[in-house]
């Protein structure tokens, strides 16, 4: 089982520096905007006057948009669900279910160890590097907020809404998993999972706008999602929500792995099975 998670982790050193220092510089470097701004004397005022106010409710902004919270919420916090889903999406979706397809997976299970390892394992695995890609990211804030003078934050409050998003990030992993393993093809799973994605932002960002759309809004996982807001302090009911369900896609992802026949190599594309008539 640490062979499989040492060598997925491996295999993801790219992802986890290439998105973890890319988002922490840009963190560092969107905390220096928001210090020049300062420094410069800029009328924010007036500049945040030019844009209505419904654009700002768009993007999940429900604070003042001149304090650090609410600029971190709208430069940085409000479309990171999107771009880090999408790329847990993509993993997830392919964890298990892309071997089963390449044939590699019936070579893996064919040594002394466990369905249940194997799983695990690479699920471990994929969790670790979010983690490490959001500490980098949490890092690069860090870095930036040491350099500063002017924005009074401290580093637990920079870490809050890097929680808030790593749930948010998790259960769509689990969502992606687990269609993964009920459907017959990775990028089946991939797209849908992504779908749901995008609509979930849509109408939680419209639901700011539309309170008619607040209905539907209750089943959006990113509603549950408080961005820059969190640095204000945590909404653990919120949280617990996200995790709790992502913990149930996992166990339902988990069974299905354990319980069903393996598909054979190069069977993983979208097959639809037509019952043939006997007297044919």
């Amino acid at each position: 089982m640490l062979a499989i998670l040492k060598r997925q982790l491996a295999k993801n050193w790219l992802m986890i520096l290439g998105w973890g220092l890319g988002l922490g510089f840009l963190g560092g470097y969107i905390l220096d905007i928001y210090e020049s701004f300062f420094e410069k004397n800029i009328n924010l005022n007036q500049f945040m006057e030019a844009f209505p106010e419904d654009l700002f409710a768009f993007f999940g902004s429900s604070g003042d948009l001149l304090s650090i919270e609410g600029f971190l919420g709208i430069e940085f916090f409000s479309y990171l669900p999107v771009i880090l889903g999408i790329v847990v999406i993509t993993s997830a979706s392919k964890l298990i279910a892309r071997q089963e397809e390449n044939g590699s997976l019936e070579l893996i299970i064919s040594q002394p160890i466990t369905r249940s390892a194997v799983f695990w394992s690479k699920l471990l695995a994929l969790i670790l590097s979010i983690v490490m890609i959001l500490l980098l990211t949490w890092s690069g804030f860090a870095v930036g907020l040491s350099r500063t003078a002017a924005i009074d934050l401290t580093y637990v409050e920079l870490a809050r809404p890097i929680i808030s998003l790593f749930a948010v990030v998790l259960i769509f992993l689990s969502l992606s998993l687990m269609l993964s393993m009920l459907l017959p093809s990775s990028n089946g799973a991939g797209l849908i999972a992504g779908f749901l994605l995008i609509a979930s932002y849509f109408i939680t960002s419209l639901s700011n706008i539309n309170p008619d759309l607040e209905g539907i809004n209750k089943v959006s996982p990113l509603k549950y999602y408080q961005g820059g807001d969190a640095m204000s302090g945590l909404d653990y009911q919120a949280l617990l929500i996200l995790i709790g369900l992502s913990v149930v896609f996992i166990g339902i992802a988990w069974l299905i792995f354990i319980r069903r026949d393996l598909r054979f190599g190069g069977s993983g594309g979208l097959r639809l099975v037509v019952k043939r008539d006997e007297n044919e």
